[in-house]
Protein backbone atom coordinates (compact mmCIF):
# COMPACT_ATOMS: atom_id res chain seq x y z
CA UNK A 1 0.00 0.00 0.00
CA UNK A 2 1.08 3.59 -0.57
CA UNK A 3 1.64 6.27 2.07
CA UNK A 4 -1.15 8.78 2.69
CA UNK A 5 -0.40 12.19 1.14
CA UNK A 6 -1.08 15.64 2.61
CA UNK A 7 -0.88 18.98 0.82
CA UNK A 8 -0.40 22.05 3.03
CA UNK A 9 -0.57 25.74 2.08
CA UNK A 10 0.56 28.43 4.50
CA UNK A 11 2.62 31.56 3.87
CA UNK A 12 3.85 31.51 7.49
CA UNK A 13 6.94 29.31 7.22
CA UNK A 14 7.01 28.42 10.94
CA UNK A 15 3.46 27.03 10.84
CA UNK A 16 4.07 25.38 7.48
CA UNK A 17 7.10 23.53 8.84
CA UNK A 18 5.31 22.62 12.07
CA UNK A 19 2.44 21.04 10.15
CA UNK A 20 4.84 19.31 7.78
CA UNK A 21 6.74 17.74 10.70
CA UNK A 22 3.48 16.64 12.31
CA UNK A 23 2.32 14.82 9.18
CA UNK A 24 5.75 13.30 8.53
CA UNK A 25 5.76 11.85 12.05
CA UNK A 26 2.32 10.40 11.31
CA UNK A 27 3.71 8.58 8.26
CA UNK A 28 2.49 10.89 5.51
CA UNK A 29 4.08 11.99 2.28
CA UNK A 30 3.89 15.79 2.58
CA UNK A 31 3.80 18.50 -0.09
CA UNK A 32 4.07 21.89 1.62
CA UNK A 33 3.84 25.27 -0.14
CA UNK A 34 3.79 28.92 0.88
CA UNK A 35 2.16 29.91 -2.43
CA UNK A 36 -1.27 28.54 -3.43
CA UNK A 37 -0.41 28.82 -7.13
CA UNK A 38 2.45 26.34 -6.80
CA UNK A 39 0.62 23.03 -6.67
CA UNK A 40 -2.87 23.42 -8.17
CA UNK A 41 -2.26 23.73 -11.93
CA UNK A 42 -5.82 24.99 -12.42
CA UNK A 43 -5.64 28.01 -10.17
CA UNK A 44 -6.02 31.08 -12.37
CA UNK A 45 -7.00 28.94 -15.40
CA UNK A 46 -10.15 30.30 -16.97
CA UNK A 47 -12.07 27.30 -18.22
CA UNK A 48 -10.69 23.78 -17.91
CA UNK A 49 -11.98 21.24 -15.43
CA UNK A 50 -9.61 19.08 -13.42
CA UNK A 51 -8.22 16.40 -15.75
CA UNK A 52 -7.40 13.98 -12.95
CA UNK A 53 -9.79 11.09 -12.38
CA UNK A 54 -8.29 10.55 -8.92
CA UNK A 55 -7.56 12.96 -6.07
CA UNK A 56 -4.01 14.34 -5.85
CA UNK A 57 -3.85 13.86 -2.07
CA UNK A 58 -5.74 12.44 0.93
CA UNK A 59 -5.66 15.53 3.16
CA UNK A 60 -5.46 19.22 2.30
CA UNK A 61 -4.93 22.09 4.73
CA UNK A 62 -4.86 25.72 3.65
CA UNK A 63 -4.31 28.94 5.54
CA UNK A 64 -7.08 31.51 5.10
CA UNK A 65 -5.03 34.65 4.45
CA UNK A 66 -2.40 34.12 1.75
CA UNK A 67 -0.88 36.32 -0.97
CA UNK A 68 -3.21 36.71 -3.92
CA UNK A 69 -5.99 34.42 -2.70
CA UNK A 70 -7.56 33.28 0.53
CA UNK A 71 -7.96 29.64 1.44
CA UNK A 72 -11.75 29.68 1.10
CA UNK A 73 -11.48 30.99 -2.46
CA UNK A 74 -8.91 28.33 -3.29
CA UNK A 75 -11.14 25.50 -2.07
CA UNK A 76 -14.20 26.96 -3.80
CA UNK A 77 -12.22 27.19 -7.03
CA UNK A 78 -11.18 23.55 -6.72
CA UNK A 79 -14.79 22.51 -6.12
CA UNK A 80 -15.98 24.35 -9.24
CA UNK A 81 -13.30 22.66 -11.32
CA UNK A 82 -14.20 19.18 -10.10
CA UNK A 83 -11.52 18.46 -7.49
CA UNK A 84 -11.74 14.75 -6.64
CA UNK A 85 -10.69 15.03 -2.98
CA UNK A 86 -13.54 14.61 -0.48
CA UNK A 87 -14.28 18.12 0.82
CA UNK A 88 -14.50 16.71 4.36
CA UNK A 89 -10.79 15.96 4.14
CA UNK A 90 -9.96 19.62 3.54
CA UNK A 91 -9.47 22.22 6.26
CA UNK A 92 -9.06 25.99 6.46
CA UNK A 93 -6.89 27.36 9.28
CA UNK A 94 -6.83 30.99 10.41
CA UNK A 95 -6.16 33.30 13.31
CA UNK A 96 -9.12 35.39 12.21
CA UNK A 97 -11.92 34.77 9.73
CA UNK A 98 -15.01 36.93 9.28
CA UNK A 99 -18.54 35.57 9.68
CA UNK A 100 -19.24 35.55 5.94
CA UNK A 101 -16.20 33.39 5.12
CA UNK A 102 -16.87 31.16 8.12
CA UNK A 103 -20.35 30.56 6.69
CA UNK A 104 -18.78 29.71 3.30
CA UNK A 105 -16.62 27.10 5.04
CA UNK A 106 -19.69 25.54 6.65
CA UNK A 107 -21.56 25.51 3.33
CA UNK A 108 -18.69 23.75 1.57
CA UNK A 109 -18.51 21.12 4.31
CA UNK A 110 -14.78 21.39 5.01
CA UNK A 111 -13.27 21.76 8.47
CA UNK A 112 -12.13 24.97 10.17
CA UNK A 113 -9.33 25.19 12.75
CA UNK A 114 -8.87 28.41 14.67
CA UNK A 115 -5.23 29.43 15.22
CA UNK A 116 -3.66 28.74 17.60
CA UNK A 117 -5.06 25.19 17.51
CA UNK A 118 -3.73 22.21 19.43
CA UNK A 119 -2.20 19.16 17.79
CA UNK A 120 -4.83 17.19 19.69
CA UNK A 121 -7.62 19.04 17.84
CA UNK A 122 -5.81 18.46 14.55
CA UNK A 123 -5.39 14.77 15.40
CA UNK A 124 -9.10 14.39 16.20
CA UNK A 125 -10.10 15.78 12.80
CA UNK A 126 -7.40 13.78 11.04
CA UNK A 127 -8.53 10.53 12.65
CA UNK A 128 -12.02 11.07 11.21
CA UNK A 129 -10.53 11.86 7.78
CA UNK A 130 -8.36 8.74 7.80
CA UNK A 131 -11.46 6.54 7.99
CA UNK A 132 -12.31 7.85 4.51
CA UNK A 133 -8.83 7.20 3.04
CA UNK A 134 -8.26 4.13 0.86
CA UNK A 135 -4.52 3.48 0.68
CA UNK A 136 -5.06 0.74 -1.91
CA UNK A 137 -6.38 3.33 -4.37
CA UNK A 138 -3.66 5.29 -6.23
CA UNK A 139 -3.50 9.07 -6.23
CA UNK A 140 -3.03 11.28 -9.26
CA UNK A 141 0.61 11.69 -10.20
CA UNK A 142 1.92 15.09 -9.25
CA UNK A 143 3.80 17.08 -11.84
CA UNK A 144 7.45 17.40 -10.87
CA UNK A 145 8.61 19.70 -13.66
CA UNK A 146 7.39 22.80 -15.40
CA UNK A 147 5.82 22.23 -18.80
CA UNK A 148 6.32 24.63 -21.68
CA UNK A 149 3.76 25.54 -24.32
CA UNK A 150 4.39 24.11 -27.76
CA UNK A 151 2.68 23.74 -31.12
CA UNK A 152 5.11 21.16 -32.43
CA UNK A 153 4.01 18.32 -34.70
CA UNK A 154 4.87 14.81 -33.47
CA UNK A 155 4.25 11.35 -34.90
CA UNK A 156 3.48 8.23 -32.88
CA UNK A 157 2.48 4.56 -33.03
CA UNK A 158 0.33 2.72 -30.49
CA UNK A 159 1.78 -0.45 -29.00
CA UNK A 160 3.36 -2.72 -31.60
CA UNK A 161 1.16 -1.59 -34.50
CA UNK A 162 2.68 -0.16 -37.67
CA UNK A 163 0.06 2.54 -38.20
CA UNK A 164 1.47 6.01 -37.69
CA UNK A 165 -0.52 8.98 -36.38
CA UNK A 166 0.22 12.68 -36.37
CA UNK A 167 -0.42 14.80 -33.27
CA UNK A 168 0.33 18.29 -31.99
CA UNK A 169 2.34 18.68 -28.79
CA UNK A 170 0.41 21.25 -26.74
CA UNK A 171 3.04 21.38 -23.99
CA UNK A 172 6.09 19.37 -22.97
CA UNK A 173 8.60 18.78 -20.20
CA UNK A 174 11.61 16.45 -19.78
CA UNK A 175 9.30 13.77 -18.31
CA UNK A 176 6.26 14.00 -20.57
CA UNK A 177 4.03 15.93 -22.89
CA UNK A 178 0.42 16.78 -23.64
CA UNK A 179 -0.66 15.97 -27.20
CA UNK A 180 -3.71 16.78 -29.30
CA UNK A 181 -4.69 13.60 -31.13
CA UNK A 182 -7.22 12.70 -33.86
CA UNK A 183 -8.36 9.40 -32.27
CA UNK A 184 -8.83 8.42 -28.64
CA UNK A 185 -6.18 6.52 -26.71
CA UNK A 186 -6.75 4.47 -23.58
CA UNK A 187 -5.13 5.12 -20.24
CA UNK A 188 -1.97 3.03 -19.80
CA UNK A 189 -1.55 2.59 -23.59
CA UNK A 190 2.10 2.50 -24.61
CA UNK A 191 3.03 4.73 -27.53
CA UNK A 192 6.21 5.14 -29.56
CA UNK A 193 7.13 8.69 -30.51
CA UNK A 194 9.18 8.57 -33.68
CA UNK A 195 12.83 9.62 -33.59
CA UNK A 196 13.21 13.10 -34.97
CA UNK A 197 9.90 14.33 -33.60
CA UNK A 198 10.69 14.31 -29.88
CA UNK A 199 14.16 12.97 -29.16
CA UNK A 200 14.02 12.93 -25.34
CA UNK A 201 10.81 10.86 -25.09
CA UNK A 202 10.62 8.04 -27.64
CA UNK A 203 8.58 5.65 -25.47
CA UNK A 204 5.68 6.91 -23.35
CA UNK A 205 2.66 5.77 -21.32
CA UNK A 206 -0.75 7.43 -21.63
CA UNK A 207 -1.85 8.80 -18.22
CA UNK A 208 -5.13 10.53 -19.14
CA UNK A 209 -7.32 11.29 -22.16
CA UNK A 210 -10.00 13.94 -22.61
CA UNK A 211 -12.26 14.67 -25.59
CA UNK A 212 -12.18 18.37 -26.45
CA UNK A 213 -14.20 18.42 -29.68
CA UNK A 214 -15.79 16.13 -32.24
CA UNK A 215 -12.90 14.05 -33.52
CA UNK A 216 -10.29 15.75 -31.31
CA UNK A 217 -8.76 14.61 -28.04
CA UNK A 218 -6.07 15.69 -25.58
CA UNK A 219 -3.83 13.10 -23.93
CA UNK A 220 -1.17 13.39 -21.24
CA UNK A 221 1.74 10.99 -21.71
CA UNK A 222 4.66 10.20 -19.40
CA UNK A 223 8.06 9.25 -20.77
CA UNK A 224 9.12 5.67 -20.03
Amino acid sequence: MRKPRAIIFDDEIFILNMLKDFFLMRGYEVLSFNDPNTICPLYGDGGEACRNDRPCCDIMITDFAMPGVNGVELLEFQERKGCKLDIRNKAVISGYIDDWNRQRVRQMGCNFLQKPFTLYALSQWLSACEKRIDLTSPLATRRKEERFESHREVTYRVGSTDQQYTAIAVNMSPSGLCIKIPAPLRREDMISLHAGSFHSCQQATVRWVKQIDSGAYIAGVCCS
